[in-house]
């Protein structure tokens, strides 16, 4: 039986008995060729063409439009698309085996990588008629030390799919170890001219970078990438690697801390609100800052009835739990649904008084329609539906026909009116007489 490489003669035997390998065997999980096959691939993908410019292109193209719609799918679409794991490997792999060719060729297809998306994601920003910080974007401007861990983490797992050729598990790490939107975050940042968001994703950016390369080449030199390095070169790596992360670190610890106390007061001020409302009240809108030792709580509450001392009771309660000056500035509003209740009340009574002024509008031009009935003679209470009409003076003409005909015409007049409007009390009456008229 044909020995395996690095295999005893033990070994050999044992196998040929069927027993078990000796405990003392430690197998090469890669060899010398593998080695020479897989650097030559790490640096295959380092290079700087015309493909690796194109992906680059096409990622932060779909990286900005998913920012700037807030969509979290074209986004996770962007990461696939990047092609920036392969400078990043090939910066890890050349400072494992300190080669300076590979970490030349690295730097500068990561450097011309980087430029590209953030000049194309500043020009998409520019012409965007949506320049809005969504929170897909607020989302990459606060990097912390956990974002660092994740990117330890996946560096190790892009080490481990490149040694195994787990091309799938390479997926999974461009999703974790976001780099497009980072980029497409800092063109945005400058193109708006929001320094504090560009500054935040450059140090998201930076921090996936290094810890992806720093994981790869602790990774590689454990796989004995670089036999020829010294105990001393191996010294170097790891003091530069630890100082590099440990600097690092200090910003994002703080960051960290920051949101861990964000949090905390958060909670303290949400369970205090809470006592202070009605149980009918709700809390719309709760903005909570910390400005240096202070903390700011900014909020609307929609509430059933107002309480003039909700923000100072509020400020006194969490100042006590939290240990530090508070300044609250709350907005109550009465319910939206009283608002609604009152509104629709308001509309139908103005529908009604329309409805009622056209309806008398229509009463009164039937009544002087034609010029039998003076406008003066006719007095309206709309109200009450109720039209009282003068009748003309009683006259002595020397025609009895032509005496009737007056009168005959307003009764005419009255009665067309009174069937045309029968939801009215229309009324004619005489006009008093003077005294000593018989």
């Amino acid at each position: 039986m044909a020995r395996h490489p690095g295999q005893t003669a033990a070994d050999s035997a044992s196998l040929d008995t069927g027993g078990s390998p000796s405990p003392r065997r430690v197998p090469h999980d890669v060899d010398d060729d593998d080695r020479a096959i897989m650097l030559a691939t790490v640096a295959r993908d380092a290079r700087l063409d015309r493909k690796f410019l194109l992906l680059v292109v096409l990622s932060t193209a779909i990286a900005t439009l998913g920012l700037l719609q807030s969509s979290a799918a074209v986004v996770i679409g962007a990461m696939l698309v990047s092609p920036f794991l392969g400078p990043i490997m090939g910066m890890g792999f050349g400072l494992a085996t300190l080669d300076s060719t590979l970490i030349r060729r690295a730097l500068l297809t990561l450097a011309t990588g980087v430029a590209v998306a953030v000049f194309l994601a500043m020009v998409m920003v520019w012409i965007s008629p949506v320049q809005d910080v969504t929170p897909e974007f607020r989302a990459r401007t606060q990097p912390n030390l956990l974002d660092l861990g994740v990117a330890v983490v996946g560096g190790i797992a892009g080490v481990y799919a490149i040694l195994r050729r787990l091309s799938g598990v390479m997926v999974g790490v461009a999703i974790a170890t976001a780099l497009v939107p980072p980029l497409s975050t800092i063109g945005f940042g400058l193109a708006t001219v929001r320094l504090d968001l560009a500054l935040g994703s450059a140090l998201l950016f930076l921090t996936n970078t290094l810890a992806i390369a720093f994981a790869a080449t602790l990774v590689a030199r454990i796989n004995r990438f670089g036999p020829s390095l010294t105990p001393k070169h191996t010294m170097f790596q790891v003091i530069g690697i630890v100082a590099t992360l440990g600097v690092l670190s200090i910003p994002l610890a703080l960051a960290l801390n920051r949101i861990a106390r964000e949090v905390a007061v958060r909670t303290t001020v949400q369970a205090t609100l809470a006592g202070l409302v009605g149980d009918q009240d709700r809390i719309d809108e709760l903005t909570i800052n910390l400005e240096g030792d202070a903390v700011r709580i900014d909020g609307v509450v929609l509430v059933n009835a107002y309480r003039p001392s909700l923000s100072r009771k509020l400020s006194a309660a969490v100042e006590d739990e939290v240990a530090r000056p508070v300044r609250t500035n709350l907005v109550q509003l009465r319910q939206q649904t009283d608002g609604t209740q009152f509104q629709d009340a308001l509309n139908r009574r103005l529908t009604a008084l329309e409805r009622r002024d056209e309806e008398t509008g229509r009463l009164f031009a039937d009544l002087t329609a034609g010029g039998t009935i003076p406008r003066g003679a006719i007095t309206l209470d709309p109200q009450l539906r109720r039209a009282i009409v003068m009748r003309p003076a009683n006259q002595t003409p020397t025609d009895t026909a032509e005496a009737d005909e007056p009168a005959g015409d307003f009764d005419t007049v009255i009665d067309q009116v009174r069937r045309a409007h029968p939801a009215w009390l229309i009324m004619s009456v005489e006009p008093a007489q003077p005294p000593g008229v018989q």
